[in-house]
């Protein structure tokens, strides 16, 4: 059975947020919730155009503060009224795909120095998550403590930070095991 995409959804909360063009959106899932969610400029593009198109969202064109004029996108009242409907009515579906624990589940079949090249690159990974975690919440402490949204933002950045070590410290527990053997 296919699954339905979320990227609509995803879109549409995030203009609910902020008026933004594509570029904008996609830097903006770089910068915030790039640790639980992705979307690519390949699915970005084209579910803007379906947006509009539904009359979920309007583009326009606005003028920056360097007086420069930029189209952007911002989130109608039917689209805002789709976004929470799903929010309210979509049962929560994770993502069950994990390429890493697939590989350590089929380790056997790997060149095992290949399998730790791989593990290393991945702490480094999480190490390097872990940093923008800690610029994120230092941003959401100085520039966005009184936000509507603060509390829900630093309740996924605690989940985020716990998984990630945890998911650091397990990485590491499987190198070591895989070095043990060789």
């Amino acid at each position: 059975m296919k699954r339905e995409s979320k990227t609509q959804y995803a879109l549409l909360g995030i203009l609910s947020q902020c008026e933004m063009n594509g570029y904008e959106i996609r830097k903006y899932i770089e910068s915030t919730i790039s640790f639980f969610w992705s979307e690519s400029f390949g699915q970005i593009y084209p579910t803007l155009s379906k947006l509009e198109e539904d009359g979920f969202i309007k583009e326009w064109e606005k003028t920056d503060t360097n007086g420069k004029k930029k189209k952007v996108f911002k989130v109608t009242r039917s689209g805002l009224e789709e976004f929470r409907r799903w929010m309210d009515q979509s049962p929560i579906q994770s993502n069950k795909r994990n390429e890493l624990l697939f590989k350590v589940f089929f380790g056997r079949h790997m060149n095992p120095k290949l399998l730790v090249e791989q593990l290393d690159s991945e702490i480094k990974k999480q190490k390097d998550d872990l940093k923008t975690l800690k610029v994120f919440q230092k941003e959401l402490k100085t520039d966005w403590d009184n936000h509507p949204d603060n509390e829900y933002w630093n309740l996924t950045l605690e989940y985020a930070e716990k998984q990630t070590h945890l998911n650091l410290e397990w990485i590491q527990k499987v190198k070591g095991k895989i070095q043990e053997k060789q």
